[in-house]
C-alpha cells in the first residue's frame, strides 16, 4: 500500500522514478491519495505496474484519511505500507498497528525553527518522535535530511536505529537527449533573450520572491546588458501564485516574467533554457537540480539544507539563501560568461551520480527486509 497525502512536486516525481524500476510481475500496489490532476499524470507514468488507485476526496481531512487507510488495511491483504511524508505516515500508524503490517516511511521534507514554537511546538516534537518510533523503517532522501531529522527531534533514541539514507535519484535517460523546446519561438521572444527557468511552487520555501528581487535589480541597474533577461515559471497554479503575480506587476516586471502552464515532463523544457534557478530556503533532496545537470543546463542554487548536498562538487553557482545581491551577481555573471559548455561537459558525470536505478534497488532491499521477516 502506498499512502500519499500530498502527491505533488518532488513526491510525485519520486514515485514516478522509483516505482517504474520495480518488477510488475513481482509486486502489486494500491495507491491511496487525494484525487487531484497530478495523480492522473502519475498514473500514466506508472501504467506498466500492477497498480490499483483508491482515490479520496480532493480536500480529504487527515482524520478521514486515517479512516480510509485503516479500513483498507483491515479489509484487504497488504504485506507492506510505504507512506510518503510525515502526514501520510501519521495517517497510517493506526491501521499498521491494528493489522501488524510492516510500515516504511520516506521523509520528503525537513524541519524548520518556525514549526516548533512554544509549548505546542514541544508537544509536536514528542508526537513526531513517537510516530516515527512506530515505523519499521525510515528512509531519508539525503544526508542533510537525516541530520535535520535527528537534530530537531531530541527523542531520537526511540527511532534513530531505524533511519537509513537512500539519496534521491532520477531517470537519467529521459534527460540526456530530449528534443529541445524552442521557447523563444513559442513566446515570440527575440533571439537575444536570456531565459531563466523557475520550476518551484509558489510557497515561501521555494524563494521566488528573491528571484523577482534579483530580476528587478538587474533591470534597474544594468542598461547595457548583453541579453534581455526573462523569467519563465513552469509551476502549478497554487500556493501564493496570485500574490506573486501581483507583486511582479507592481514592480513593473510583467513583461519580463511569464507564468506558464505546469509541465509534467520537463526534459525538453529544460533544454530550451539558458539557466535554471533554485532560490530555495530549504529542501530535502531536490530532483530538479539533478534533472537540469543531467540535461546539461547551468544551475544557480542556494546553499540551503538539501540543495547544497546535490550541488556540491558540480559546476553550479551556489549563493546564500535569501541573498538578493548574491543571486543578482550570479545571474549577471551567467549572462555575461555563460557556463553552458561546463554544464554539458559535466552531464555524463551527473548521469553516473544521480542514476535512480541503484537507489530504487536499495529501497526494494529495505522493503524485502520486512517482507521476508
Amino acid at each position: 500500500m502506498l499512502v500519499v497525502r500530498h502527491p505533488v512536486g518532488g513526491i510525485r516525481t519520486f514515485l514516478r522514478y522509483v516505482y517504474r524500476q520495480f518488477d510488475s510481475a513481482r509486486y502489486s500496489f494500491t495507491l491511496i491519495s487525494p484525487d487531484i490532476p497530478e495523480v492522473r499524470v502519475l498514473l500514466e507514468d506508472l501504467n506498466a505496474l500492477d497498480l490499483i488507485y483508491a482515490p479520496t476526496e480532493r480536500d480529504v481531512s487527515d482524520r478521514t484519511l486515517v479512516q480510509v487507510v485503516t479500513k483498507a488495511l483491515r479489509t484487504g491483504k497488504f504485506d507492506l505500507i510505504h507512506s510518503h511524508g510525515f502526514t501520510s505516515a501519521a495517517c497510517s500508524i493506526v491501521g499498521a498497528g491494528l493489522t501488524q503490517t510492516p510500515h516504511i516511511l520516506t521523509c520528503h521534507d525537513v524541519f524548520t525553527d518556525g514549526q516548533f514554537v512554544g509549548v505546542r511546538g514541544g508537544l509536536k516534537k514528542i508526537a513526531l518522535a513517537l510516530m516515527l518510533a512506530t515505523a519499521n523503517g525510515i528512509q531519508c532522501v539525503s544526508y542533510d535530511a537525516r541530520d535535520n531529522l535527528l537534530r530537531y527531534l531530541k527523542m531520537r533514541r526511540l527511532f534513530q536505529h531505524k533511519v537509513i539514507v537512500i539519496p534521491n535519484g532520477i531517470d537519467v535517460e529521459r534527460f540526456q537527449n530530449p528534443e529541445q523546446r524552442d521557447l523563444r519561438q513559442e513566446l515570440g521572444l527575440p533571439e537575444n533573450t536570456f531565459l531563466i527557468g523557475y520550476f518551484g511552487r509558489f510557497m515561501s520555501q521555494k524563494g521566488f520572491r528573491y528571484l523577482a528581487n534579483a530580476l528587478e535589480q538587474i533591470m534597474k541597474n544594468n542598461q547595457d546588458l548583453p541579453k534581455q533577461p526573462v523569467v519563465l515559471s513552469f509551476s502549478q497554479a497554487d500556493g501564493f501564485i496570485r500574490e506573486e503575480m501581483e507583486n511582479v506587476k507592481r514592480r513593473g516586471l510583467a513583461g519580463s516574467v511569464y507564468f506558464l502552464p505546469f509541465v509534467a515532463d520537463v526534459a525538453s523544457t529544460l533544454k530550451g533554457l539558458d539557466v535554471v534557478v533554485m532560490p530555495s530556503l530549504w529542501e530535502a533532496g531536490p530532483l530538479l537540480a539533478m534533472e537540469a545537470m543531467v540535461a546539461g543546463v547551468p544551475v544557480i542554487g542556494t546553499s540551503c539544507v538539501g540543495l547544497r548536498e546535490v550541488l556540491q562538487n558540480t559546476p553550479a553557482k551556489v549563493v546564500p539563501p535569501k541573498n538578493t545581491l548574491a543571486l543578482t551577481e550570479a545571474l549577471l555573471m551567467e549572462m555575461q560568461s555563460p557556463t553552458t559548455a561546463k554544464a554539458r561537459e559535466f552531464a555524463m558525470e551527473a548521469v553516473a551520480r544521480f542514476q535512480v536505478g541503484e537507489r530504487a534497488q536499495e529501497i526494494e532491499k529495505l522493503m524485502l527486509k520486512f517482507l521476508e521477516g
